[in-house]
């Protein structure tokens, strides 16, 4: 009995200490209500992580009679349970809470590009009505790196073609994916993943960002995909990546 409790005792010790020390690797929530139901979520998940790593390295161990092995299984099932819950609590928090929260998702803007008109556009793509509505992903501008707790802005930019030169619903999608240590996850984007929109015919650009973790690490690379689809054809896609410096 006095092996469980020290064990649980250490274990709840490496979670209050790894709540404070272990990076953030995915990016904060938009604005302060969601930052505060997000690092609730965060921690609730964590100690639920480390606690069925904790029972389950314990259990394991008792049944071998060895209470010294019983403790050293514990702590180590602790920790690796922490490290499982850590690696997917913030990703679950953040789909959690906007769930809950609609209103709290970061909108983005679409605004027609004044630099080229519609004709300049259909001239650049030799567009023809027969070709019916079509939708040209040009561009997705990204910064090269961005700092921990800065705002990461991605600026992307559409042509939409139509055989009557009039607006057309498009249907736009987000992806947002880490890596760090060698190994990619995909996350929830604190934006809409994917929404649909009526857009002019020409060129437009939408503007989004979202903040990166203040604790997120040197070299962890974010892998922005953008598309955009209309007329019942397929998407165009376009990947950028950003490194955090």
């Amino acid at each position: 009995m006095k092996v469980i409790k020290y064990a649980a005792s250490v274990a709840l010790a490496i979670v209050g200490f790894n709540l404070v020390a272990v990076p953030a690797l995915a990016q904060e929530s938009a604005y302060a209500d969601l930052d505060a139901c997000t690092t609730g979520e965060q921690r609730r998940l964590a100690v639920k992580g480390a606690a069925i790593g904790l029972f389950s390295g314990l259990g394991g161990a008792l049944l071998t009679g060895n209470k010294e092995k019983a403790g050293k299984a514990a702590l180590l099932g602790a920790a690796g349970g922490l490290a499982a819950g850590w690696a997917t609590a913030y990703y679950t928090a953040v789909d959690t809470c906007t769930k809950q929260n609609p209103n709290w998702i970061t909108a983005s803007s679409l605004v027609r590009d004044p630099g080229k008109s519609l004709a300049q556009v259909k001239k650049e793509h030799n567009y023809k009505a027969n070709q019916g509505v079509l939708v040209h992903l040009q561009d997705v501008s990204v910064p090269v790196s961005v700092r921990p707790g800065e705002r990461l802005a991605i600026d992307t930019t559409y042509d939409v073609l139509t055989p009557t030169d009039a607006e057309a619903p498009v249907v736009f999608e987000r992806k947002l994916f880490v890596t760090t240590d060698g190994t990619e996850v995909e996350i929830q984007i604190p934006n809409e993943a994917r929404i649909e929109r009526t857009v002019e015919a020409g060129r437009s650009v939408e503007k989004l960002s979202f903040p990166v973790s203040a604790e997120a690490p040197a070299g962890a690379v974010y892998r922005v995909i953008m598309s955009a689809s209309a007329g019942g054809k397929s998407p165009v896609t376009m990947t950028k990546n950003v490194t955090v410096s």
